[in-house]
């Protein structure tokens, strides 16, 4: 394969990562602005996006392209699964470390599948349509999604770690070590972003010393950051796939390292020199 067909081809495949955001953040801020524009006395009680799509002139086309976005999600999914299972498999790990990492890694595929679902059908069945079922898709979304990400960041963390640890090189390694550790970081502020978008989902109800109006503005821009938050996590794998089609790392071509036997001493991890 050449080096122009393997790069297009490696743009192909990191497309769906890419496109979740880009196709995402812009439509949660359409829907906003298209239903404040439909209702403008709703310019002092702004809307969530439930409420935005609960118009069908917004709800519509929003549910569609979400339709759209969840295929994207779940042809990406595969790919990381599989990318995920080739960096454990290059690791020298005792049996419970290999399992625990095995065990996140299918946690990851559950809870990201289930945290699509609801994505679906928090947009199909709108307030007008089932208020429990669209109240249930949001919980499930929420949650599973923020879940999914904590989980993707904590494997990145392990996985960056013992890398390092035992020594293998950047170029060999299935992932890009940057992208490791920004990954986790992100993940820290997603998790940090959630806790405070349930706290306002709460408060929001309730007297405060601060109007009430502060308290909605915060708690629905929050809701969107959020949202883009989780998007661009999960297309930030494009780089990384990006990167693994180019140099031919998602072929089935890495044993796995054998797993040290109970009660004997681990291999010695290969010494990194650094200049």
């Amino acid at each position: 394969m050449s080096l122009m067909t393997r790069n297009r081809t490696a743009l192909l495949f990191a497309l769906p990562a890419l496109l979740v955001p880009v196709i995402e953040i812009p439509l949660v801020l359409w829907a906003r602005s298209s239903f404040i524009a439909l209702h403008p006395d709703y310019l002092n009680d702004p809307p969530t996006i439930s409420r935005s799509i609960n118009d069908p002139a917004v709800g519509g086309p929003f549910a569609n392209l979400i339709l759209v976005i969840t295929a994207l999600i779940l042809m990406v999914t595969p790919v990381l699964v599989w990318s995920y299972a080739k960096a454990i498999s290059q690791l020298t790990l005792s049996r419970a470390r290999r399992a625990v990492m095995r065990v996140l890694l299918v946690l990851l595929l559950v809870l990201q599948i289930a945290a699509s679902a609801g994505m679906v059908l928090t947009t199909q069945f709108t307030f007008a349509i089932d208020h429990d079922l669209h109240m249930l898709g949001s919980y499930i979304f929420f949650c599973f999604q923020a879940l999914t990400i904590v989980i993707a960041g904590t494997l990145c963390r392990m996985l960056h770690g013992e890398q390092r640890r035992q020594g293998i090189p950047d170029d060999d390694w299935q992932f890009l070590p940057v992208m490791h550790r920004v990954r986790f970081r992100f993940a820290m502020v997603i998790l940090a972003l959630v806790v405070s978008y349930g706290i306002l989902f709460v408060l929001k109800d309730h007297a405060l010393p601060v109007s009430a109006y502060a308290v909605q503005v915060a708690y629905t821009q929050c809701e969107v950051i959020v949202i883009a938050c989780y998007v661009l996590f999960l297309g930030s794998y494009g780089i990384d796939i990006n990167n693994m089609v180019r140099r031919g790392k998602l072929s089935p071509g890495i044993a796995a390292r054998p797993e040290p036997v109970t009660g004997a001493a681990a291999p010695p991890a290969r010494e990194v020199v650094r200049e």
